[in-house]
Parts: C-alpha cells; sequence; structure tokens
C-alpha cells in the first residue's frame, strides 16, 4: 500500500486464477494476523473453473502510525500448493511533537500570590501522534498541574495540527525559588521523551508596606541647626534658638529612616545637639553616644540620605559640662536625652554633621 496519510485507506484487488485443467475449490481467505485494520470482500463464489478468476478487494484503514506487515492466507484444494500467501505492507507517518515554552520564568511572585502558564503540546506531524504517559515533578507543592487537556486520559492520540494545552500553576508559599518539570512520552519517534521546564522565586511579603506609624521629633542645637528626614529637609521657626525647640511630626512606613543634622555654633562658647525621636508616643531614640555618628569635616551630599556609609565617622561624646544650659529646654532632660558633640568637651568650637539611621518599628 505504500505510505498513506493519516485517516485516510487505501485498497488493492488480489485476482485469483485458476491456472489448472480441472476445478478449482477456495478453502478460505484469511489473515495471518488477526489485525481489525484490514478487511476483504467476499469472493463471487469458492468454485473456479479452469481457467477463470475471482477476485477479492483487501482494505486497509489504519488506527495509528507506522508500518504495518501482514499476510492475505488463500487455502484451496490445489493438490501441489493448498496455501498461497500474499504479503500484505504499507505505512503511515508518525506524528511530530512541539513543546511550546520549552521553558518558562514565572519570575518573582509574592507568597500568596497566584500565576500560571498554559503549555502547549502539539503534533506538527503528518501522522498520528500518540501520547503514552506525561509526568510533573516540581520541588514542593507550590507548582502543580490545574489541567492537562486532552491527554488527561492516556494514551490520547493527537491527529496532524492538533494540541493539547497543560496548565500549570505557581502559587509561592514561602520565599526561595522553585523548579517544575514535565516530562511527556509519545511515539515520536526522534523525541520518545520532551518536555518543559518552570521555574519562579517566592518573595516573603514586605510587613512594613503599607503600613504606617506616627512619629515626632524633639530638637534643638547651640545654637543653629539644619535637619533632614530620608533626605527631605527639616524647617523650623527655632532652628536658630537652643533655648527652644521645634517639634515635628509625621506618619511614616516601617523599615529603614535617617536623621541628619548639621549643627554650626557661632557664639564660639559652647556647641551641642540635643533630640528625641518617639514612634507611636514611645520614645524610642534620643541623642547619646550609642546609636549617633559624628564628623567634623563636611560629608558628600548622599550623607542625609538612608544606607550612606558612616562608619568612618565618630561616636560622638556627651558634653561634660552642661552648666551653660541647666536644664534647658527641660523636656529633654525629662526624655533621657543628653547634649552631645563630636568631642566631650563641648567648648571645642565649630561645625558637627550627625546622623542617626534607625528602624521604624
Amino acid at each position: 500500500f505504500g505510505e498513506i496519510a493519516w485517516g485516510a485507506s487505501a485498497s488493492a484487488t488480489v485476482t485469483i486464477t485458476n491456472v489448472g485443467d480441472d476445478t478449482l475449490l477456495l478453502d478460505g481467505l484469511s489473515l495471518d494476523v488477526d489485525d481489525s485494520e484490514i478487511t476483504m470482500t467476499a469472493v463471487t463464489s469458492p468454485v473456479v473453473p479452469p481457467g477463470g478468476m475471482v477476485d477479492t478487494v483487501v482494505t486497509w484503514t489504519p488506527y495509528a502510525a507506522g508500518e504495518m506487515a501482514d499476510t492475505l492466507l488463500i487455502d484451496s484444494d490445489d493438490p501441489d500448493e493448498a496455501r498461497v500467501e500474499v504479503p500484505l505492507s504499507g505505512s503511515v507517518p508518525h506524528g511530530e511533537i512541539a513543546i511550546d515554552p520549552e521553558t518558562w520564568d514565572f519570575g518573582t511572585l509574592a507568597v500568596g500570590a497566584t500565576d500560571t502558564v498554559m503549555i502547549t503540546v502539539s503534533n506538527v506531524g503528518d501522522g498520528p501522534l500518540t501520547v503514552s504517559d506525561w509526568t510533573f515533578a516540581a520541588t514542593d507543592a507550590d507548582m502543580t498541574v490545574l489541567d492537562a487537556g486532552d491527554i488527561t486520559a492516556l494514551p490520547s492520540t493527537l491527529d496532524p495540527g492538533t494540541s493539547a494545552e497543560v496548565i500549570i500553576q505557581y502559587a509561592p508559599s514561602a520565599g526561595g525559588g522553585d523548579e517544575g518539570n514535565l516530562v511527556i512520552t509519545s511515539d515520536d519517534p526522534d523525541t520518545p521523551t520532551t518536555g518543559a521546564q518552570v521555574f519562579g522565586n517566592g518573595e516573603d511579603p514586605d510587613p512594613c508596606k503599607g503600613f504606617l506609624q506616627s512619629m515626632n521629633l524633639f530638637i534643638t542645637a547651640d545654637d543653629q541647626w539644619q535637619g533632614y528626614l530620608d533626605g527631605e529637609e527639616l524647617i523650623g521657626p527655632n532652628q536658630y534658638s537652643w533655648s527652644s525647640f521645634d517639634t515635628f511630626d509625621w506618619e511614616v512606613e516601617c523599615g529603614q529612616h535617617v536623621l541628619a543634622i548639621s549643627a554650626q555654633d557661632s557664639g564660639q562658647v559652647i556647641a551641642g545637639v540635643i533630640a528625641a525621636i518617639s514612634v507611636e508616643g514611645t520614645v524610642t531614640y534620643v541623642t547619646d553616644t550609642t546609636h549617633w555618628r559624628i564628623t567634623d569635616v563636611e560629608p558628600d551630599p548622599t550623607w542625609v540620605e538612608v544606607g550612606f556609609d558612616d562608619s568612618s565617622w565618630n561616636i560622638p561624646g556627651t558634653c561634660s559640662d552642661t552648666s551653660p544650659w541647666g536644664s534647658t529646654p527641660q523636656p529633654f532632660y525629662d526624655l533621657g536625652a543628653e547634649w552631645i558633640w563630636w568631642t566631650s568637651d563641648c567648648r571645642d568650637l565649630g561645625e558637627g554633621w550627625l546622623r542617626l539611621e534607625f528602624s521604624v518599628p
């Protein structure tokens, strides 16, 4: 029959001729292999006179791709050749599998988010493609197959030009990388095993995102100052009077922040800075020798931003002589704040730059 297209059938006529001098009696027609793909028509008569002939039409309707080989058996009362064998053969082209996409990266998804990708399994060949098995293995249950489409029931045959869709879902439950592998086994002779890989990365949600807290700053300096919160300039009415203080109120997101203060002594007597920060009504940071950093050299303009490297700066000193200020302004003393400067001898005059990087909450 040669090669025939998938979905087609082919027929051939086999003629049986009695070339003897006596009547030939046919005992039957059969196939060597009981193959339901092949059918035969009955002969017009099992009795064939000398010189007579009868026909049978053999029809092949293939159910699958590949090679067919069978034998038509013709039995008769011919004393010399009681059985004649007629070889039957033919072929149907195999299917050709294609996977799209072969790799897929979900990127970074926040924990609790969900995304899907559709993997298309196509038959791009001229014959049928039979999928005999498929598996999906992932690093954990964060990646799953939601639907395997037309290959859910195995084995499954895809006609030429048709496809099936496999939907893979990624729903990270924790931070970190995830990977999944879809493996498909078919009768494609060139690529019997193929598949697709999927990747993704889970990211723990930011606990600070959208979460605001109230923050208050109380500050003054002897005898003038300029300040910045996260790079934004602070302007207060008492920036040039150490005996009174300025207050600022914000609603800030939790996370890292920086308070940057430059202070100058114009009176050439004594210098210092005193401040306190409260978050949600609780005093969290005060001027001390623990959290603050100071330098007497004008820094790079980025010193007012979060993440500036102040590791080479000095730890400020607590002013050893507080007599010039007494207990003024009193609220700072009540909050536990101290006058600080770039040495404990706050009579070392000049200009200072101070930073406090802190976290809210």
